[in-house]
């Protein structure tokens, strides 16, 4: 038999639970705008802010921050692999300020410069997945490595 409290803790975590899934679209769909931020996310979930990140981290196995970080390089990443587009105008489309700042949080998750990344991955999946385990086995939160994946099927 549950006890009351039990249930009720159990309502409430479903409702955050479904509150971070519902905003992960809008996460995704905003990775532009340079101008995201945690706060950005956090008001928009109608909770507190560190109690919003506390449940995201949680339920995503890292922090907001990292996971718009994480969301940003890895969509980045495939757009610098697999088009033929700037290094500035993917940076841009990415939500990074520059490119001297993109190029430097590229290189810290993926361990190569994005230049060199185009020449050693361009067009080529395998190539591209070697380079990329990296990222998905030591940075990226549970939900990102699937999203990751579905760009390649893009």
């Amino acid at each position: 038999m549950t006890h009351p409290g039990e249930k009720m803790i159990t309502v409430r975590s479903k409702i955050v639970d479904t509150v971070v899934r519902d905003l992960l679209p809008w996460i995704e769909d905003n990775l532009s705008d340079e101008t995201i931020r945690v706060k950005t996310v956090t008001q928009r979930s109608g909770y507190g802010h560190w109690h919003f990140q506390r449940v995201f981290r949680v339920q995503m196995g890292c922090n907001l921050a990292e996971y718009i970080r994480l969301r940003r390089i890895s969509r980045a990443a495939f757009s610098v692999a697999f088009t033929n587009r700037d290094i500035l105008d993917i940076a841009i489309e990415n939500g990074f300020t520059s490119q001297q700042n993109f190029s430097r949080i590229f290189k810290k998750y993926l361990l190569i410069a994005p230049t060199i990344f185009r020449k050693e991955c361009s067009g080529q999946e395998v190539a591209f997945r070697e380079i990329t385990r990296n990222l998905h086995e030591n940075h990226i939160c549970q939900i990102s490595k699937q999203m990751f994946f579905n760009e390649l099927r893009k």
